[in-house]
């Protein structure tokens, strides 16, 4: 599958494959698997990655930890692509890496399962280079390192997690898209990501933060989740209903 960038991102994070295919089915670019700080355990991923191949959007997982078991089994499960949290520095960058990369460029175990479904009798020859593996920038301590994190050979991107991010840097509101100091901090991630051939992502709430982004040049924008969309949507009906 040849992916096509910028690409319209969306979160799961209820365990429901029937969620996952209503929403694969609505037309978005990639659907991620958010398995950090959504509710979803194994058997339910592998079962919403099974529905969101009914379409042609792009599966993904927000790995719970950069951690070599479970980035390895998402990935023959049949995520097409990882976006691994607390990346600190440059050598927590090279670990993600390795562990989405089959030997001698990296550490998978070689067992692809699903994953083979998608990516054919050639998955071993390809999938090193095929993989999408973006490392997450949501730490003071990443943000400072953020040339050397770019530098690791083998990383397709990094993305931006605005919220975390914010608090790490003592920012005075989280994921504030009009305040100048996180606007630089994105600026700069685009420069360094610019200068390394790296694509970048970010994770948005309101559509109008969204389009800017990617009128910024970001190229995986994340925009919401179905769970906020549940809430927020059963919270204007009532209204409308009380009215």
């Amino acid at each position: 599958m040849d992916i096509q960038f910028p690409i319209n991102n969306f979160f799961l994070t209820t365990p429901s494959n029937w969620t996952a295919e209503l929403m694969a089915h609505t037309g978005f670019d990639s659907l991620t698997l958010d398995m950090q700080h959504g509710l979803i355990d194994l058997a339910t991923a592998v079962s919403m990655l099974q529905a969101i191949s009914t379409t042609n959007s792009i599966p993904l997982v927000r790995a719970r930890w950069n951690s070599p078991p479970h980035l390895m089994q998402m990935l023959d499960a049949g995520a097409r692509g990882i976006i691994c949290p607390m990346i600190y520095s440059a050598q927590d960058t090279r670990d993600f890496v390795s562990a989405c990369r089959y030997p001698p460029e990296g550490i998978r175990s070689f067992g692809p399962i699903r994953a083979q479904l998608y990516g054919g009798s050639d998955y071993f020859e390809t999938a090193n280079d095929s993989i999408l593996k973006f490392a997450m920038i949501e730490t003071k301590e990443a943000y400072e390192n953020l040339e050397e994190v770019a530098s690791v050979e083998g990383l397709t991107g990094i993305y931006v997690g605005p919220f975390d991010l914010s608090v790490s840097l003592g920012l005075k509101k989280k994921a504030d898209f009009g305040s100048p100091e996180l606007m630089n901090i994105l600026k700069r991630v685009l420069e360094v990501a610019t200068a390394t051939g790296l694509k970048t992502g970010v994770y948005t709430i309101h559509p109008s933060d969204a389009q800017e982004m990617k009128a910024m040049g970001f190229d995986l924008v994340s925009c919401g989740d179905e769970t906020s969309i549940l809430k927020n949507g059963a919270a204007n009906l009532l209204k409308a209903l009380s009215e």
